[in-house]
């Protein structure tokens, strides 16, 4: 606009100009161009500072313009992030609707799983005590063993209730343990430990382990005989004194009793490796006591030492639990019989598996020889009368 005035005037003043020049060109000629030219030059001017001006409202509008479509651009961002957040808070409200409704229904829920619960506890208990039931129930081996072993017995008591006499008149010259036998060579001998107080009885007696004189008490090396047996079995002993056996918690009680003894536990795994625990003084109460293994004085030897801790132990069978783990009894969960507490470190009178088992512990083996999850080969434990 003011651009265009600037003109219009120049225009009239460039008129005027020529039309003083028509009526005056002979006097003032010199003076109307130079006029003219100065009204030129102002225009020039104007014209070109309007041109500066324009530029610089354009780039003004241009810039304003600009950050005008950012705004736009960062508003349509916010719309989108907006309708985003209204979609999810829509699907949000519809699971808050599945929850209520899922709410509604957990009491009954609820009371459905304690009556699972409860059912599957009864379950478990009946099944545990029927678990107990049957690990106490004698198979078939072991009442074909005990028939055996009884007929057995009633032959030796007839047998010796008809030389009792005899027995009487010689126990003053029988030896007192297998130290004391005068034959050299390993094998059965009669020996009487406490002669006057009960009777003579025969045991296996090893002439050729270190220097001879060991009495065995127990020997394992095939599986032939069933050690998973009752309280009167393990009280009187088992087996063959010429192949496997337990010689009879009251006879090692007598043994022990009557003198100082050592006692030596030999061991094979299935590799041949063989290795001994060695104890200075073992010694075995009596009945009353359930048999419990009240001294093994100090360990030596390469086996390491896997019985010690059960020193104080009552001896525990089958049938009857004399453990330090109730309720549980020992002797079922680990199938043996033994001096377990709660429960125990090695089972050498525990199931006959040779080599690495998958059950934990419930075959013949020593923690410290070969761990509680593997069967040993061979198992002989041996007493020894000694001066001290």
């Amino acid at each position: 606009m003011v651009l265009s005035q600037l003109v219009f005037l120049s225009v009239l003043s460039l008129l005027g100009g020529v039309s003083s020049l028509e009526t005056n060109v002979t006097s003032s000629s010199a003076f109307g161009y130079e006029l003219t030219m100065t009204g030129l030059d102002a225009i020039n001017f104007s014209m070109q500072k309007d041109h500066l001006r324009s530029q610089e409202y354009f780039q003004t509008l241009s810039s304003e313009i600009e950050l005008l479509r950012r705004y736009i651009e960062k508003i349509e961002a916010i719309v989108i992030r907006q309708t985003a957040l209204v979609s999810d808070l829509h699907r949000q409200l519809k699971n808050v609707a599945n929850v209520v409704k899922t709410v509604e229904i957990i009491p009954n829920i609820q009371s459905d799983l304690q009556m699972q619960s409860i059912n599957i506890s009864q379950l478990l208990k009946d099944s545990s005590n029927i678990y107990k039931i049957q690990q106490t129930l004698p198979t078939t081996k072991m009442l074909n063993d005990f028939v055996l072993q009884l007929t057995a017995d009633r032959f030796r008591t007839a047998s010796a209730e008809s030389s009792r006499p005899f027995h009487l008149l010689q126990s003053a010259n029988l030896p007192q343990s297998c130290a004391e036998v005068a034959d050299r060579r390993s094998g059965v001998n009669r020996i009487h430990p406490q002669a006057g107080f009960s009777d003579s009885f025969e045991a296996y007696c090893d002439q050729d382990y270190e220097g001879g004189g060991w009495t065995v008490i127990q020997n394992r090396y095939d599986g032939s005989v069933n050690f998973y047996r009752g309280w009167s079995e393990y009280e009187n002993g088992f087996g063959d004194l010429r192949g496997e056996f337990w010689l009879g918690l009251q006879k090692i009680h007598e043994l022990t009793g009557a003198k100082h003894h050592e006692l030596h536990v030999l061991m094979e795994d299935s590799d041949g490796k063989i290795v001994v625990a060695k104890y200075s003084h073992i010694l075995v109460g009596g009945v009353g006591e359930k048999y419990a293994l009240n001294s093994l004085g100090n360990y030596s030897g390469n086996a390491g030492d896997s019985l010690s801790w059960a020193v104080t132990m009552k001896f525990s069978t089958l049938d009857s639990d004399n453990d330090s783990h109730p309720p549980d009894n020992c002797a079922v969960i680990y199938k043996g019989g033994w001096w377990y507490g709660a429960c125990h470190e090695s089972n050498l009178n525990g199931l006959y598996l040779g080599g690495p088992q998958e059950a934990y512990a419930t075959m013949m083996c020593w923690a410290a020889f070969r761990g509680l999850k593997y069967g040993l080969k061979r198992s002989r434990m041996m007493i020894k009368a000694t001066s001290s």
